[in-house]
């Protein structure tokens, strides 16, 4: 997001997508399961394969919640997943796609597909006014109150509510591109710890702009208790 409103640029999601598949290209199970529980290293609680299916429940999950009325305006919504199984009230699977159904790292990475392609079809058919004119209000987190840092504007809490934050569909679409970022530096964190070699330069943008995210401090980032 530039910081003059008047210029207008978008994250390229198939950028991404493909940085992404280049990273993981040709690892093995033991690769791509290997992980650890030490309370001190956070970042390695989910392994590279749930980073990926993390990776594809934010894309579906964000495109099906907040863009359904420019991608489907018929109401005939896809069915790439059970959406009933992966909402955060009721998931199978912590904030990833059900784990007993979608496992295999090739279709955990055809979700991601899928989900980059709603992504860019909104942001380059969808004018940029409408999407900042399209807001939501949240639950203020710990979480989102650290982030929304990074954005210059389409993020503020609701006046007179400390508990609830307004994000236009703008600002929403580009914490969507930083967080799979993130996550992708985190599967580069997860391939190093193993001896094996990085392949693709990622921007340090957005949330890799914070230390908690790039491991240049033992501090994690805040979570999603609320703030109140």
């Amino acid at each position: 997001m530039h910081d003059d409103p008047s210029i207008v640029i978008w994250p390229d999601y198939q950028e991404f997508r493909c940085w992404l598949e280049t990273e993981v290209h040709g690892l093995s199970d033991a690769q791509l399961d290997f992980d650890s529980q030490d309370p001190q290293r956070e970042w390695m609680w989910w392994s590279i394969r749930r980073q990926v299916s993390h990776i594809a429940w934010v894309f579906l999950a964000v495109m099906r919640r907040r863009c359904h009325t420019f991608l489907w305006p018929d109401g005939n919504i896809p069915t790439p997943i059970r959406w009933e199984d992966h909402h955060l009230a009721n998931m199978k699977s912590d904030r990833r796609l059900d784990e007993q159904r979608h496992w295999e790292i090739g279709d955990l990475l055809d979700k991601v597909r899928i989900g980059a392609g709603w992504a860019s079809q909104v942001v380059s058919t969808v004018p940029v006014e409408t999407l900042r004119a399209t807001q939501s209000v949240h639950r203020a987190t710990a979480f989102w109150k650290h982030v929304i840092q990074v954005l210059p504007r389409g993020a503020k809490f609701e006046p007179g509510d400390p508990d609830r934050i307004r994000y236009t569909l703008e600002a929403s679409l580009w914490m969507l591109h930083w967080e799979v970022l993130a996550h992708l530096f985190t599967i580069q964190r997860l391939k190093h710890a193993q001896g094996l070699a990085i392949r693709v330069t990622i921007p340090r943008v957005g949330y890799l702009t914070l230390q908690e995210y790039t491991g240049e401090t033992e501090e994690a980032a805040p979570g999603f208790v609320p703030l109140t």
